[in-house]
């Protein structure tokens, strides 16, 4: 995939969304940058100061919070046309309270805070795009809090399956233990007993 085929990807997401000119689109093109991310690097770490967002043209990534225990708690995962950042921490600059880390090789675009707030100045559908995107993210997220207080452990994985076909081939068993909430063992019994109620 070459540079320009990449900036063109993000730029059919964008227009899908919103209308944006020819001449927005050299905006957009011009403010975001290419990065090439080995498995398990980081592209965000918790406590370090947050300077990316990032949009991921290939490749899965995990974004997590780890406790004062050191427990890995996953909050969800990212694969192509998602977006990765800690929306807490992105315009304060202050140290990021989540981690993002790529499970496989893969490539995002990213842009820095400053950019992104020059862009909305010269490119005002963008604030459209992100606000109805902020939307979604918070209706998936409570959603995804609502089933963690209100369902069971079954319901909380065959909700995943069903949202996310095909995670299992991308994602370690033990993160999507972490992400539903229960311990490795528990989810391995857990699909036994749906594969003997088949």
């Amino acid at each position: 995939m070459t540079d320009e085929q990449t900036v063109h990807r993000l730029l059919d997401y964008i227009s899908e969304r919103v209308s944006i000119s020819p001449s927005d689109k050299k905006k957009i093109a011009a403010a975001y940058v290419l990065k090439n991310v080995k498995k398990k690097e980081f592209i965000l770490q918790q406590g370090v100061q947050n300077k990316m967002e990032a949009f991921v043209l290939n490749g899965t990534f995990r974004v997590y919070y780890a406790d004062s225990k050191g427990s890995e708690h996953v909050l969800y995962f990212a694969f192509r046309d998602w977006w990765i950042g800690d929306m807490a921490t992105f315009d304060t600059g202050k140290p990021s309270i989540l981690s993002a880390q790529a499970l496989e090789d893969s490539t995002v675009l990213w842009i820095d805070p400053i950019e992104k707030d020059k862009l909305y100045q010269e490119v005002p559908a963008l604030e459209r795009l992100f606000r109805l995107i902020t939307q979604k993210h918070l209706a998936v997220l409570q959603k995804r809090f609502l089933l963690t207080v209100s369902s069971n452990a079954v319901e909380r994985y065959q909700e995943l399956i069903e949202r996310s076909p095909g995670i299992e081939q991308l994602v370690p068993q033990h993160q999507i233990a972490s992400y539903l909430g229960i311990l490795p063992e528990s989810l391995s019994r857990l699909k036994r007993q749906l594969i003997s109620e088949l």
